[in-house]
């Protein structure tokens, strides 16, 4: 064999080589492509409503304030508010009134702290507004007759 065919084979071989390795790195990209939904972030939640609160309510809450109000909104909404787990209760994320009274008594007795039943809800009202900018919110829920 000249030295004209081994080198023309070495690269015939590394250019094969190469083609594989670019297939399964190929194959590798594809298997782990995942759609990722929409991430909600305590945080990002906590400054978005702080940035869209009226100027009066901001002048009372403070950001830890409003992290307070929507760490107890999530308790409440994960259903560990409720004393029998084993008969799930209806949980409305929104704003609720059993749920901003329930936001209010824990956030007193546990912090010994007192904010307005509508310091609360304009908190959620905000909270509700960054799950809309998220893409978390989906379709208004209707009955069998289409009606809300």
């Amino acid at each position: 064999m000249s030295g004209v065919t081994t080198v023309a084979l070495v690269g015939l071989l590394a250019g094969v080589l190469l083609l594989v390795l670019a297939l399964l790195v190929w194959q590798e990209a594809r298997s782990r492509r995942f759609e990722e939904g929409p991430v909600y972030v305590v945080e990002d939640a906590v400054r978005f409503i702080a940035d869209r609160l009226d100027p009066e309510i901001r002048a009372r809450l403070g950001r830890s304030d409003i992290r307070r109000i929507i760490q107890w909104e999530l308790h409440y909404l994960q259903g560990l508010a409720q004393e029998d787990r084993r008969r799930p209760v209806e949980v409305v994320a929104g704003g609720a009134e059993p749920a901003v009274e329930y936001i209010a008594s824990q956030i007193s007795e546990t912090h010994g702290v007192a904010y307005s039943l509508d310091d609360i809800r304009a908190v959620l009202r905000g909270e509700a507004e960054y799950l809309s900018s998220i893409g978390a919110v989906g379709d208004p829920v209707t009955d069998e007759r289409g009606e809300p």
